[in-house]
């Protein structure tokens, strides 16, 4: 990581031993190398409160355990905490505008990151997208925000609404590393998918019945798709799910399904994020299919979906 032209080594450290237990919970702590010298970066909580002579008495018991310079990192503060700090002289870290590093150099900036309030009733399309990718990733290990959104095809901007969204569910949690941000769930497997249950929403916005409808951007979806999973019988009428975004919704002509074969009509399901991203073998994947069903009460439909359910490997 780039500090004043000085390109830093960030190695994250384990919870210190023989320090309190209010000086390590819900912190993370980071050694910052470059050359021989190194000092301890110690990242607060987002939800943490803070008081700047508690800081200051903290910052000294650090700075003995560690014997080294110490600095704290904020994922944002306001005009009036970053003088309060300035003035007791505690040294601190808020990228990407505010580097107050007396051993080492200070950049200022009168730029302020605002905390906004975040939705947690229901998720937005791209927060449920994101939950999926975080879901279905099997692999241990942080997922760089910056990553995802490349994944997902998300901008900047949604990808941190997303991501803030979940933290503030209690889902997973964000950890910065230099000015990378790393997304980690709190939960893995069935767990998480049961604690995210309350949030998830369905995916489609709109059914539409028309004619023969081939196209490689459609999914099979609905009881065509649980179908395909479990004993159920394969429906009539086809049922399919297609991004939205990616098709023109004119050539979309509506028929009445009363007045057509069954077998030159398909159920087309609009869906508000892309189903390609996490379907297998032109399936939808299974939590979007259970979310489909969200306010559905067919006996037999629900059973089938349990069954799935408890027989996927998670």
């Amino acid at each position: 990581m780039n500090i004043f032209g000085m390109e830093f080594k960030v190695e994250k450290l384990e919870k210190e031993k023989g320090l309190a237990l209010y000086l390590t919970a819900n912190r993370n702590f980071y050694r910052y190398s470059w050359e021989d010298y190194s000092f301890i970066a110690i990242e607060l909580s987002e939800n943490e409160k803070f008081g700047s002579v508690a800081l200051q008495k903290q910052k000294s018991i650090y700075e003995q355990h560690f014997s080294s310079d110490i600095c704290y990192v904020f994922t944002c503060l306001t005009n009036q905490q970053r003088d309060v700090l300035v003035e007791k002289i505690i040294p601190f870290i808020c990228f990407p505008n505010h580097l107050y590093l007396p051993f080492l150099g200070i950049m200022m900036s009168n730029r302020f990151k605002k905390k906004k309030r975040v939705n947690v009733e229901k998720m937005m399309p791209a927060t449920q997208c994101l939950f999926l990718y975080l879901m279905y990733n099997r692999e241990d290990h942080p997922i760089k925000k910056s990553f995802a959104a490349k994944k997902l095809n998300l901008t900047k901007t949604t990808i941190t609404r997303a991501s803030s969204q979940l933290v503030e569910m209690k889902l997973i949690r964000e950890e910065n590393h230099g000015t990378e941000i790393y997304m980690i769930p709190l939960y893995r497997g069935k767990t998480l998918y049961e604690k995210a249950l309350p949030y998830l929403v369905n995916p489609i916005q709109k059914k539409v019945y028309v004619r023969q409808y081939n196209s490689d951007l459609c999914f099979l979806s609905g009881e065509s798709a649980l179908a395909q999973k479990t004993m159920l019988n394969h429906p009539k009428i086809q049922e399919y799910a297609i991004d939205k975004k990616k098709i023109n919704q004119d050539e979309l002509i509506e028929i009445d399904v009363q007045w057509e074969n069954s077998d030159n009509v398909v159920l087309i399901q609009l869906w508000k994020y892309d189903p390609s991203l996490f379907s297998v073998n032109g399936v939808v994947d299974p939590i979007s299919l259970a979310m489909t069903y969200k306010d559905n009460y067919d006996e037999r439909i629900m059973g089938e979906l349990e069954t799935y359910l408890e027989e996927y490997e998670w």
